[in-house]
């Protein structure tokens, strides 16, 4: 039996840390708003400084509008560094930047590409300028193609080549307005067969340091009849997020989070993901503190109660049929523990997917999709650019209005940093998109 001394220590610790994370996840919000007011009075201009690798062609990458550039020439290989915001598939961006760099090599030459995001590497295919040039004349298969480039989740590659170079056309205090269109819909209530929210909710995204990355958003309602939403038909806050993202020794990316989640949460969330066999398995484990925060009628209301939640899962992926199987156990918002196993397969830049779940007594499934959205190439040359959401994820589930197995969303995930980036994918996709340039 505990002893009355230890209870009202544990409880007093409990309240400490709800109050830390209350401050913090407050001091970020305001962080957020401000830098985006801040944002749209003041242009900030950073330049970079080229230690290395000041070509041509980091010029022209530089130019089209690819970002954090990075070119250096070791030996026969040709190592290239590239952030893309020009394309919206990153196999098509990759397709592009090989058909811009590889008149650099000789017939016997290498070029290395290494593909970033927030300045973090990801993913280097390496294509021979010979397996290049016959794909290009019809002299090797695509498929072909696909089995003799060679892409890596190590970045052992990237630092060995360019990895202390100083990038050209930085990504760093440039803003992109990204406007994200909302769905939710539910079937099969009997009073209302279908009920149905849609909103435009633009975001304000920039980046000041490799890994980091802010984000805030308005949600502006358009049409809702959703019985269970008391948000639903006022103008209110989205993701106010304020992001860091690592990338560990071993293929393990991690991400630390704070700020306003979805599902009206706010407060702090840690991801980690670990990957093996070059991508093909993946171990993950997450784990947020957050609370409840509802803007309604005009005004915050803060719910007092606090919730751990967390999620332990692992995938591995058919580099064959680009499927993917997960399964994972964890507590979500409510509470309640449990169960939660998906398949899905990406067809191009299309995904689909199933699911199921049991948490406690109860169990739910459904489906879910990721559809790309116009236009395929976006304007780069502004310090504040405007462009549409690239994707759109929906999810739907048969017991729609279930309060059980929910979870909060930050944005910023290590799903998010590494979408379309798989090294198989990349591999098998770039010969595609080489044909059509």
């Amino acid at each position: 039996m505990r002893s009355p001394y230890f209870s009202h220590t544990l409880h007093y610790l409990h309240f400490c840390i709800a109050c830390i994370a209350r401050i913090v996840s407050i001091a970020c919000i305001a962080c957020i708003v401000f830098i985006a007011c801040i944002a749209c009075i003041v242009p900030i201009t950073v330049r970079g400084q080229h230690t290395g690798g000041e070509t041509g062609f980091v010029r022209l990458l530089a130019m089209k509008g690819y970002e954090n550039v990075r070119v250096a020439r070791r030996s026969d290989t040709l190592f290239v560094g590239c952030e893309n915001r020009v394309w919206r598939w990153e196999p098509r961006a990759a397709a592009e930047i090989l058909k811009l760099v590889m008149p650099a090599v000789d017939s016997a030459g290498v070029v290395s590409l290494t593909l970033l995001k927030t300045g973090i590497p990801l993913t280097t295919l390496i294509v021979t300028r010979k397996d290049y040039d016959d794909l290009r004349a019809g002299r090797l298969p695509e498929g072909a193609f696909a089995h003799s480039a060679t892409a890596l989740l190590p970045d052992r590659v990237y630092r060995a080549g360019i990895g202390r170079i100083q990038p050209a056309n930085p990504s760093f205090s440039k803003f992109d307005v990204v406007v994200y269109p909302q769905l939710r819909m539910q079937f099969g209530n009997f009073d209302h067969p279908l009920e149905l929210q849609f909103n435009i909710a633009p975001a304000v995204r920039v980046s000041f340091w490799q890994g980091m990355s802010l984000t805030a958003q308005v949600i502006f309602p358009v049409y809702n009849n959703l019985t269970t939403d008391p948000e639903g038909n006022t103008i209110r806050p989205g993701l106010l997020v304020l992001s860091q993202s690592f990338r560990l020794p071993g293929m393990v990316f991690a991400t630390l989070n704070a700020g306003y989640f979805t599902r009206s949460r706010y407060g702090l969330n840690g991801e980690m993901r670990k990957f093996m066999f070059n991508g093909k398995i993946a171990l993950g484990a997450a784990i947020g503190y957050t609370s409840q925060m509802q803007f309604i009628d005009g005004s915050f209301i803060f719910k007092p109660e606090e919730a751990v939640t967390w999620f332990c899962d692992a995938a591995w992926r058919w580099a064959r049929y680009d499927l993917t199987l997960r399964a994972g156990y964890g507590r979500f918002i409510g509470l309640d523990q449990g169960w939660r196993v998906d398949v899905s397969r990406q067809f191009g830049e299309v995904s689909i997917g199933f699911f199921a779940m049991q948490t406690g007594d109860q169990v739910n499934g459904g489906f879910n999709f990721i559809v790309p959205i116009p236009p395929r190439r976006y304007g780069t040359k502004n310090q504040v650019r405007i462009r549409p959401a690239s994707y759109v994820p929906w999810e739907y589930r048969a017991k729609g209005l279930n309060s059980y197995g929910r979870s909060f969303s930050t944005g910023n995930g290590t799903d998010e940093m590494l979408f379309n980036l798989n090294p198989d994918y990349i591999r098998k996709q770039v010969g595609k998109e080489v044909l059509k340039l």
